[in-house]
């Protein structure tokens, strides 16, 4: 990542990376102060994407597009609605990956019943919409978007709980629908992200409009009313997990 920041800055226009991991994202974020003459944003395809990629932009250059991001989005639709499975994330990652594309060259996939929307990177679009022709026994068509007014809105479920205290361990367990202790052990093995950062300390307080990431259990949006608790003190939160 250092390297293609030097370019950069040696070639006085913008260099991208792939998708980061979560670690990736960790790293760049600690390596910001060795980016003198760098400017860096981050753009997954769209305000609501966890996966980002990175642009590396000299201080001299004019604006900050994101659309200038080699970044696009592919809607994927059944042949037939009638005879079309119903299908999760993980379905379309790993119809996709057998392609032979790389997870890095992926990023969010955003289901919105039975349409998809994969955002990846625009070297491969091409390829995606010529090859990727079913998923399990459906069988699909795709088209890149032109804009991103044709995506439709992040859908989720919604769900009111309470909590001790929103201490990591007590959301990730309420998310999760685990025990405490289970939730503690998802927490210490790396398995969650809050805040886009990974965390490993369960006693880590999480705030309002949190996106809280469980390997496993799904994606997350956390929001704590303010000041609404229920008979016995506990703090209630409304739980957005995204479809």
């Amino acid at each position: 990542m250092l390297d293609m920041a030097h370019r950069a800055d040696q070639g006085s226009y913008p260099v991208f990376t792939d998708f980061l991991t979560t670690s990736e994202y960790m790293l760049l974020s600690s390596l910001q102060a060795q980016l003198k003459g760098i400017r860096t944003a981050y753009w997954g395809g769209h305000r609501d994407c966890d996966h980002v990629t990175a642009g590396f932009f000299p201080n001299d250059w004019s604006g900050m597009d994101l659309e200038i991001f080699p970044v696009v989005c592919i809607r994927v639709t059944p042949l037939s609605e009638r005879y079309a499975q119903s299908l999760e994330h993980r379905d379309y990652l790993g119809a996709i990956l057998n392609l032979g594309i790389e997870r890095s060259k992926i990023g969010d996939i955003r289901i919105c019943e039975r349409t998809a929307y994969v955002f990846c990177k625009e070297e491969f679009a091409s390829f995606v919409v010529e090859n990727f022709i079913s998923v399990k026994h459906t069988q699909i068509t795709c088209e890149i978007l032109t804009t991103s007014d044709e995506l439709p809105a992040q859908q989720y479920s919604e769900r009111i709980d309470s909590v001790a205290s929103v201490r990591l361990d007590n959301i990730v367990s309420a998310m999760a629908g685990v025990s405490r202790s289970r939730a503690a052990e998802l927490i210490r093995q790396g398995n969650v992200t809050a805040g886009h950062i990974l965390r490993t300390a369960v006693s880590y307080i999480c705030t309002d409009k949190m996106i809280v990431t469980i390997r496993g259990y799904g994606k997350f949006r956390l929001s704590i009313p303010e000041d609404v608790f229920t008979r016995k003190g506990k703090q209630k939160i409304i739980i957005y997990k995204f479809l």
